[in-house]
Order: structure tokens, then C-alpha cells, then sequence
């Protein structure tokens, strides 16, 4: 695996990120950050995409503060870097204080990435948290580009389990959209019910 990592071809290193995410196994976060310094130089961005992923889930502080310094900061990749970085910098899964601030910046990657983390990581924020982040996402994407999917799709899948008081409103409001698959989740979030996600 080390040797696929760090080797010269980018698609078996590509392979490999996915391998460990896939398969949860432990102890590469340095080598996957080598991996992506390594990858870098290159351009592949399929490969740079999958080991951000990786390292969300399994990198450390220091991938963390690499992520947000040449990926986050420099607007590169946001949906996918956003999202590993909430991932690593978050204490537990009801913790969203960096959601919401990605959130609050208003730029559509990155809202988009981090509401999907809501979604695929089931999470469940305070009542209080559940209220801010719905507000502030209620018609998050009704102006996007003509072919672009519903952005709420993380946010709405995430609702199967929270409790405020504008969650069904809210995904009755999603049901409203023309984007199949946010109205397919707003649907068996409505139902209390967890669905696997695209």
C-alpha cells in the first residue's frame, strides 16, 4: 500500500486512497499526505480529489492544516476539501461549528460540501445548531445553474434524524423542488428514516 502511495503512478495511488477509506484501515495519515504533496506537482485531479477524501477520514491535525492552507484557502477543490476539513477539525458528530462557518461565507462549494458531510455522516447538531443551519440553507441553490442538483440533498438526508421545529417545514419545502433525488430524500426524511446516499 505504502509503496502504491508514494510510487510514480497516479492511478494505483489513486486506487490505494480509496482502498483505505473504503476498508477504514488506520495508520497511513502521513503517508496519504505525502501521497497528496506528491500528487500536487502533477494533474490528476481525480486522484488529488480521492486523497483529500482519504485524509478526511483518516488524517490528522497536520492533514488538516495542510488541507485548509493549499486547498480551502486557495479555492481549490472546495466541495471535497471543505468537507475533509470539517470532518478533522469537528469533535464529535454533533459538533458543526465549522459547518456553519463555511456555511456563512456564502460561496456555493462550499456550502454545498460541508451540508453533504450533514448528510453521509449522519450527524446531529443541537436543536439550536439544527435551526441556525436550516435558516441558513432554507433556499440554499434556488438560483444555481440550470443542470446543477439540488445543493440541500446532505442537509435534507440529514434531517431523518433531527428535531427542531423547522425540519419538516423544511423538507416539505424541499419537496417542492424539481430534483428528484433531494425529493427522494425529503421523503424518507420525513419518515424518520436514513437512506444510503448517491
Amino acid at each position: 500500500m505504502k509503496e502504491d502511495l508514494l510510487g510514480n503512478s497516479t492511478v494505483k495511488r489513486r486506487k490505494a486512497a480509496i482502498e483505505i477509506r473504503k476498508n477504514n484501515i488506520e495508520g497511513y495519515s502521513a503517508i496519504l499526505l505525502d501521497a497528496l504533496k506528491i500528487e500536487s506537482n502533477k494533474t490528476h485531479p481525480e486522484t488529488i480529489i480521492e486523497l483529500i477524501k482519504t485524509l478526511g477520514f483518516k488524517g490528522d491535525e497536520v492533514a488538516k492544516l495542510y488541507i485548509k492552507e493549499n486547498y480551502v484557502d486557495k479555492g481549490l477543490f472546495l466541495a471535497t476539501s471543505c468537507a475533509a476539513y470539517v470532518r478533522l477539525d469537528r469533535v464529535d458528530n454533533s459538533d458543526v461549528t465549522s459547518i456553519i462557518d463555511f456555511i456563512r461565507t456564502n460561496d456555493f462549494s462550499k456550502k454545498e460540501g460541508v451540508l453533504e458531510v450533514l448528510g453521509y455522516d449522519k450527524m446531529i447538531p443541537s436543536i439550536e445548531n439544527q435551526e441556525k443551519i436550516i435558516s441558513l440553507c432554507w433556499n440554499f441553490g434556488i438560483d444555481r445553474l440550470r443542470g446543477l442538483t439540488d445543493p440541500r440533498y446532505g442537509l435534507a438526508a440529514a434531517c431523518a434524524g433531527w428535531e427542531c421545529d423547522k425540519t419538516e417545514t423544511f423538507l416539505l419545502h424541499c419537496l417542492e423542488s424539481k430534483d428528484e433525488p433531494l425529493i427522494y430524500v425529503s421523503k424518507n426524511s420525513l419518515k424518520k428514516k436514513y437512506v444510503k446516499l448517491r
